[in-house]
């Protein structure tokens, strides 16, 4: 695509440098949020991104605490679900 290309979306119609700018922007903002510990997602969000059983074993095993609860609403970090997720797992039945 070149720079002169045009996006079109249905209340917009942008330009391909202004969306890479804009996406670069929240792309970074996220990153630096996700690296300082300040992103964090609900429960909901959790179980859809890292499965269902995995984050239940994680809170039953005391590895994942809510860093928020609001009634019927827990929010997780996201940096504490990635760095789990990405310990290896050695099941023995």
């Amino acid at each position: 695509m070149d720079n002169k290309s045009v996006l079109q979306f249905g209340d917009q119609t942008v330009s391909f440098e202004q969306f890479v700018d804009s996406l670069a922007t929240k792309v970074a903002l996220r990153m630096h949020q996700i690296e300082k510990g300040q992103f964090e997602i609900s429960q909901r969000q959790a179980y859809k991104m890292f499965g269902k059983s995995d984050v239940q074993r994680w809170i039953k095993n005391g590895k994942l605490e809510p860093v928020r609860i609001s009634p019927g609403k827990k929010r997780y970090r996201l940096m504490d679900l990635q760095q789990l997720a990405n310990i290896q797992q050695n099941y023995i039945l």
